[in-house]
């Protein structure tokens, strides 16, 4: 597996690129915030050089969210769904990536999704050999559109589009961990993005949609 580490000057924070399609925050200058209290057990801490391309469905995967942890994300408009895990931070000193491209993360150093303030969930683009991930449409997501993301309890949030971007990864810092003063409850959502380099085997750039919670 290919790494590349671009540190950002005068940042908390650095972005590495994996060959599975997916970012990760590596931890500089400060140290992490701490999980919530409720995202104490099953965070995923290892990121895998080929994460898993099996389908998931109630038979072969069980969610271990807490009932007011997110469980699943659902996002009709570009005909992606499935489980969500919890992330944290992984044997690299980064944010790890989900252990299958059919799942999504939601990192546990961010609020859950829904509170007040900025929560981020990303995913794969793509996994080993191109076989596509949940996030594989997420460039074709559009203003307006909404999406939910279920609890562990059952119960849905639902989150309206307000824009999509195609950042570069120096540029991704000040975008993901940016929160809109005009939104109160912010889910920004990432994965890899532009154009792809098969000698490096990494992507050039990174979509992320930022939403705000349906009241």
């Amino acid at each position: 597996m290919t790494r590349r580490t671009i540190v950002i000057t005068g940042s908390l924070l650095a972005i590495a690129l994996l060959a599975s399609g997916v970012w990760l925050v590596h931890a500089r200058s400060a140290p992490t915030p701490p999980a919530p209290a409720s995202a104490t057990k099953n965070i995923v801490t290892k990121t895998l050089a080929q994460p898993s391309r099996t389908k998931l469905t109630g038979d072969n995967y069980h969610s271990t969210a807490a009932p007011n942890e997110p469980s699943s994300i659902a996002l009709p408009s570009i005909g992606a769904q499935g489980y969500i895990q919890k992330v944290g931070i992984d044997q690299y000193n980064q944010m790890a990536a989900p252990t299958n491209v059919n799942l999504a993360g939601w990192y546990v150093n961010s609020l859950l999704p829904g509170q007040a303030g900025l929560s981020i969930i990303d995913g794969h683009i793509d996994g080993y050999r191109h076989n596509q991930g949940i996030f594989g449409h997420l460039n074709e997501l559009q203003p307006g559109a909404t999406f939910t993301v279920t609890f562990g309890s059952g119960r849905s949030k639902s989150f309206q589009v307000k824009s999509v971007r195609l950042v570069q990864v120096a540029d991704v810092p000040d975008v993901l961990f940016a929160h809109d003063p005009a939104i109160t409850s912010q889910l920004n959502l990432i994965t890899c993005g532009g154009t792809y380099d098969g000698v490096s085997h990494t992507y050039n750039q990174r979509t992320i949609v930022i939403s705000a919670l349906i009241p």
